[in-house]
């Protein structure tokens, strides 16, 4: 992640555009070979991600790699809408945390409305599965860097 090249991350409002108001993070590009290990890894997984949620997944989006540096967040939103089952099938969203609240950052939970409010701080190497429709949120990262890679299945 270090090595790689950040770009504001964007949200999608009938568009893709970048609103520092509901996100502000970035978007990291990395080497190739990193993302088809990561990919790899999540292939792994689906099938125990499927069988969790008792529903039949064929495919995933992609890996994405986040970056959330001091004062980053993500407003609460969901990562589906009914006018984007075509263009983004999403089902179940995906969140592997690559860094550790309280070393190498503060802040920075993830926030999942369920209907209750459920903080889950990050943890390097913990992976978070959620059905897409579920309304949630990144809260601020108040000290270092929150890193993460993203992935939806459908």
């Amino acid at each position: 992640m270090d090595r790689g090249t950040l770009t504001p991350a964007e949200i999608y409002a009938g568009g893709f555009c970048v609103d520092d108001a509901t996100r502000r993070a970035f978007d990291v590009d990395v080497e190739d070979a990193v993302v088809e290990d990561v990919q790899r890894a999540i292939d792994t997984a689906r099938s125990q991600v499927a069988q969790f949620f008792d529903i039949s997944l064929s495919g995933d989006e992609g890996p994405g790699f986040l970056r959330y540096a001091c004062g980053g967040f993500y407003r609460v939103h969901r990562d589906v809408a009914p006018e984007w089952d075509e263009r983004f099938p999403r089902r179940i969203s995906l969140v592997v945390f690559l860094t550790t609240a309280g070393e190498e950052c503060e802040g920075g939970s993830l926030r999942l409305f369920s209907p209750d409010a459920v903080d889950i701080a990050p943890r390097a190497g913990m992976l978070v599965a959620f059905p897409s429709d579920t309304p949630h949120e990144v809260l601020p990262v108040t000290a270092g860097v929150r890193d993460a890679i993203v992935d939806w299945f459908y």
